[in-house]
């Protein structure tokens, strides 16, 4: 079974905790929530019975346009899905690739996805003593089709635009948000060979609506539209988000926030003696020393004594099993409490 973080509902049964009650570090997910617009329009509609009792827009059209008006690109190279997970086997089948390269460790998704389109999965295994920082000029074309994420997952590495060359790539970009200054999106939009996949709920605080986009040329998104089903993603979920995207304020605010926190906890998680990867997102990548409990042990003390989950890197391709950790960066006052936990367990012989 393929391992994730934020499976809440899953070590609340095994620990007979409530959900509720875990703090959650084990997925990025904005501390802020969603934002206060586009929750105050969820709760209009989910309560508006003439809405409940109509089918979405397929087209997702406000959604669409919301977006482009942020991004400065057209509608018609932006495709939405229940997710951005869920863009990924439409987009393969679009691309006609057999092979596929991919940088690990990465999102466990990208190898499950490629062996249900029959494609072959190749990794190409990034450098502990680069920070897992892709060299792009390694890859020196040698496969017909690649697939990036930037910032990367799990360590939070930043490429710049300049140092992403492609034929024929997919780049996830599901917490670029944090950076936007490095995204792709109007290439993608203008030029074909390149697709975009993006997440909303992460950067918005909304998971459980499940919404994510895909910018590619006009074309390219036209084809992947139309291996989508035909509402694909729920109207009180694609009003929300709509709402959301709007809200520049909430946007600039989270970018400070982060950018503070991340520092901060950055600088505590290495006084207790973890190495801290540099990171460009809203997690940090942490190596544990020998002397340290191994991951596995680590993450089941801290939910068993402080009720807090954190993400045990074991499943990661090309990380060593037992030495890696991943945590979100949540808010000050949370990010204090797993300090806090932390050193207590790390006290202990």
């Amino acid at each position: 079974m393929t391992v994730h973080g934020g499976d809440i509902w899953q070590v609340g049964e095994e620990q007979g905790i409530a959900a509720s009650e875990l703090l959650d570090f084990s997925a990025n997910i904005n501390p802020r929530g969603l934002p206060p617009r586009a929750r105050e329009r969820l709760a209009r509609d989910a309560a508006d019975i003439r809405l409940l009792g109509a089918y979405p827009d397929p087209s997702a059209r406000q959604l669409r346009r919301a977006l482009a008006e942020h991004l400065a690109i057209s509608p018609e190279s932006i495709v939405i899905g229940p997710g951005a997970e869920a863009l990924l086997s439409p987009i393969l089948r679009c691309i006609h690739a057999q092979r596929l390269l991919v940088p690990v460790p990465a999102f466990s998704e990208y190898r499950r996805v490629c062996e249900q389109e029959g494609i072959e999965f190749v990794p190409f295994p990034l450098d502990r003593g680069e920070l897992f920082r892709l060299r792009v000029g390694r890859l020196n074309n040698r496969m017909e089709a690649w697939l990036l994420n930037n910032p990367h997952n799990p360590s939070g590495a930043l490429l710049e635009p300049h140092e992403i060359h492609y034929v024929k790539l997919i780049l996830d970009e599901a917490f670029i948000d944090y950076t936007p200054r490095a995204s792709l999106v109007r290439e993608a939009a203008a030029r074909p060979g390149l697709i975009v996949i993006r997440s909303l709920t992460k950067f918005y605080g909304c998971p459980a609506l499940r919404v994510g986009y895909a910018v590619a040329h006009p074309d390219t998104a036209r084809q992947i539209q139309s291996l989508l089903p035909t509402w694909p993603v729920t109207q009180l979920a694609l009003n929300a988000l709509t709402e959301a995207v709007a809200d520049r304020e909430y946007a600039e605010a989270s970018l400070r926030e982060n950018t503070a926190a991340r520092e901060q906890l950055a600088a505590s998680l290495a006084a207790l003696g973890f190495f801290v990867f540099p990171s460009a997102a809203n997690y940090l990548l942490l190596e544990l020393r020998a002397d340290m409990p191994a991951a596995s042990e680590l993450r089941s003390r801290l939910i068993a004594n402080h009720r807090i989950l954190i993400r045990n890197c074991d499943s990661y391709e090309g990380l060593t099993p037992g030495r890696y950790i991943r945590v979100a960066v949540r808010s000050p006052e949370q990010n204090l409490r797993l300090i806090q936990a932390l050193a207590g367990e790390l006290k202990e012989p």
